[in-house]
This record gives structure tokens, sequence and C-alpha cells, in this order.
């Protein structure tokens, strides 16, 4: 069962980086909680099922909003090929709508990463997870956020964008990244145990 939950996980992660259609993307990105849910939940430490739950929520709580994003960025596209959906975002829409849909999207995938200050699920479930859950997570599974962020809201919500908002979005993001630097770096240099470890360095070098 165990390796069966671990190939299911392998299926859903590359089908993200395959993926060129939108839902199809936005699928596949959903269905990584749902086996590491389980490894964790069932082969992790003590507080298996507290970490379990709250990875689950805090990843499934910012996807509703990148569902929203993605279904109204295909909708109104005509087409949910990502390529198609991103030059049609960058040459047909608002700049209002842009913004909108940066949000939309980053709240899924900051999570995911995760980016300060929504990172506090991470430690416990690298904590309480199997070590191959832990490698998998710190070296796959955060990585997915970072490649949404790269794929889907840079291209669709910063570039070419030259609204009033767009120096303050910039200015407010790349705050939050250097305080999960700090912050990520200066907890992790205190830790004494492993995986709280590489999970507070992870907050700080994809910060």
């Amino acid at each position: 069962q165990y390796y069966a939950w671990m190939l299911a996980l392998l299926v859903a992660m590359l089908g993200v980086f395959i993926a060129r259609d939108l839902l199809l993307f936005y699928v596949f990105f959903e269905l990584t909680l749902v086996p590491m849910f389980f490894i964790i939940g069932i082969w992790g430490g003590p507080d298996r099922r507290y970490a379990a739950g709250k990875f689950f929520l805090f990843t499934f709580a910012g996807s509703v909003f990148t569902l929203a994003a993605a279904v109204y960025l295909g909708v109104r596209a005509g087409t949910f090929d990502i390529s198609s959906c991103v030059h049609f975002a960058q040459t047909a829409m608002t700049d209002t709508e842009r913004f909108w849909l940066l949000l939309g999207f980053l709240a899924g995938f900051a999570v995911k990463v995760p980016l300060f200050p929504v990172h506090t699920w991470l430690p416990l479930a690298h904590t309480e997870a199997p070590t191959a859950g832990s490698v998998i997570l710190a070296g796959v599974l955060l990585k997915l956020g970072t490649y949404g962020i790269l794929r889907l809201a840079v291209p669709v919500g910063l570039v070419g964008v030259s609204a009033a908002w767009l120096p303050h979005m910039l200015w407010w993001l790349g705050l939050l990244c250097v305080v999960g630097v700090i912050y990520g770096a200066l907890v992790a240099w205190v830790q004494r145990d492993i995986k709280k470890l590489v999970a507070y360095s992870s907050v700080s070098h994809l910060g």
C-alpha cells in the first residue's frame, strides 16, 4: 500500500509538469494532495493525523481560488490550452482582470511553495511524514508551487502590465519573500530536529 501511494504521488507530480491544459494542470496539482495525505496520515509520526489534516486544509483552501482563476481565464479565452490562455491574458484582458487572476493563482501556489506567512503547515508535515515522504515533500512537491507561479501567475499577472498597482504588488511580494528568506534561515539555524531544519531551510531558499 505504501509503495502504491508513492507511485500515485509520482504520477500526479509528473502530470503537473507535462500538462498543457489548464484544467488538467489543476487536476494533477490537486491530486498530489491525496497520496501525500495518506502517506503522512497512515505512516507518519505520533501527530500524523493532525499534520495530515493541516497539510490538506491549507493547500486545498488556497487551491479553491486557483480553480476560480483558472476557470475564469479559460472561459474568457475560449480554450484551456495554457499557452493560448497566457497569450490571451497578455493581449486581450484588462489590467484589473489580470490583477485578480494574479491573486487567485498566488493564493494556491504560495501555500504550496510555501511562502511566508502561509508556511505553517510545512514544519509539522515534514516532521510527522515518514522519511521517504519528507524527501518527496522537500525535493519535488514544494517545487510544484514554484512551477505554477512561473508557468501561470507571472506571465498572466505580471508580464506586460503597466498598471499603477504593479510596483506595489512587486514590492509586497518581494518583502514577503525577503522576510521568508531571513525568518526561515534564522529558525533553521536553531533547530535540533533534522526534519524541521530541512523544512525551515526550504521556506528560506524557496523565498
